[in-house]
C-alpha cells in the first residue's frame, strides 16, 4: 500500500513538472552563448547568466553576484513559435514590453526580440536595418 502511495504521489510530481515544462519551457538557469543585434554580434553579454523562474527573470554579467538585469516575462508555448513578453524593470525599457519569440531546442534556449512598438520577430534572425535582437543560450550545468 505504501508502495502504491509513494508511486502516486511520485507520478503527481511528475506530471506537474511535466505540466509546467510545456507551460513554461524557458524556466531554468541559462549561459548566454552569444547575442546579435540589428545584424551585429555583441559580445558584452555573453558568459552571463541569466534565470528564469515564475515569470520573473534575471540576467547576470559573468564572474559578478548581482544581477544586471531583471524583469517580469510572459510565454506562450502554444504559439508556433512560441510567444514570449518582457517587462524590463529597469534601463531605458523600464516598464515597457519587449515582444518576441522563443524556442527551446534540448539545451539551447534562443529568444528574438524587438524594441517597444516594433512587431514581434517572426523568424530567429538579427539582419540589420531590422532592430532585432537574438539571444542563444546554454542550459547551465
Amino acid at each position: 500500500m505504501r508502495m502504491l502511495l509513494s508511486l502516486g504521489l511520485l507520478a503527481g510530481v511528475l506530471s506537474v513538472a511535466t505540466a509546467d515544462a510545456k507551460k513554461d519551457p524557458t524556466a531554468g538557469k541559462w549561459v548566454v552563448e552569444s547575442v546579435t543585434r540589428d545584424g551585429k554580434a555583441d559580445a558584452n553579454l555573453t558568459g552571463a547568466t541569466r534565470v528564469h523562474t515564475a515569470g520573473k527573470y534575471t540576467m547576470t554579467p559573468p564572474g559578478q553576484t548581482e544581477a544586471l538585469l531583471t524583469g517580469t516575462y510572459t510565454v506562450d508555448a502554444a504559439k508556433t513559435p512560441g510567444a514570449i513578453d518582457m517587462k524590463p524593470d529597469g534601463g531605458q525599457y523600464k516598464g515597457k514590453t519587449l515582444q518576441g519569440i522563443v524556442k527551446v531546442d534540448g539545451d539551447t534556449l534562443t529568444i528574438a526580440f524587438t524594441e517597444p512598438g516594433k512587431d514581434r520577430p517572426t523568424d530567429f534572425e538579427s539582419k540589420p536595418g531590422t532592430g532585432v535582437v537574438v539571444a542563444v543560450f546554454k542550459k547551465a550545468k
